[in-house]
């Protein structure tokens, strides 16, 4: 038996319900959670309360938890995409993109406890470290969408319908012959 088949098989359930891959529900909250570090960070520079340093740092950790189940969802979708695919260049950048993202992330929340559990405050280096990968979030964010919006990767309907994409039916052919916009309404002539 295949160790990670209670991992998948949940996967597949989730997307069943769904309609599509999971991995488009599950990184609102990594990403959520990066971005509300990324500003209380700012704020805690801004007015030097460290209550903002505190909540930068559970943020943080809540948003490396939570791409903890981006990236068991996203390597899922990624393995089903074919290498001739001209989406697959742009699926590998993004899984490249966070998984820096997520080092970036993830040194910045080591510094950090380091740095609290000894009654410091967080140095510039975990600072800067988390506005990097905050940064490089948004870019492979906008991959993501172009996955989806633009490839309909994670979308099962729509990547079925590309292996039909040659017979499928454009415009106006698409509606019913009767429809008020019909292929007989529409006509030029």
């Amino acid at each position: 038996m295949d160790p990670l088949s209670p991992v998948t098989g949940l996967i597949d359930q989730a997307e069943e319900f769904l309609g599509h891959s999971p991995h488009m529900a599950i990184i609102a909250l990594p990403l959520g959670a990066f971005a509300v570090s990324n500003i209380c960070d700012g704020l805690a520079a801004a007015t030097g309360d460290r209550r903002y340093e505190d909540a930068a740092r559970v943020s943080m950790a809540i948003g490396l938890a939570g791409a903890a189940g981006a990236v068991v969802t996203g390597l899922r979708d990624y393995s089903s995409i074919p290498r001739e695919r001209p989406s697959h260049d742009v699926a590998t950048t993004h899984a490249l993109g966070n998984s820096l993202v997520g080092t970036l992330f993830a040194t910045s929340y080591i510094l950090r406890t380091r740095a609290h559990s000894e009654g410091r405050r967080p140095g510039h280096l975990a600072r800067a470290l988390s506005t990097a990968g905050g940064v490089l979030s948004l870019y492979t964010a906008w991959l993501g969408g172009v996955l989806v919006a633009d490839f309909g990767e994670g979308v099962k309907p729509v990547m079925e319908d590309q292996e039909d994409e040659e017979n499928r039916p454009r415009g106006r052919e698409r509606l019913a012959a009767d429809a008020p916009l019909g292929p007989r309404h529409g006509s030029v002539g």
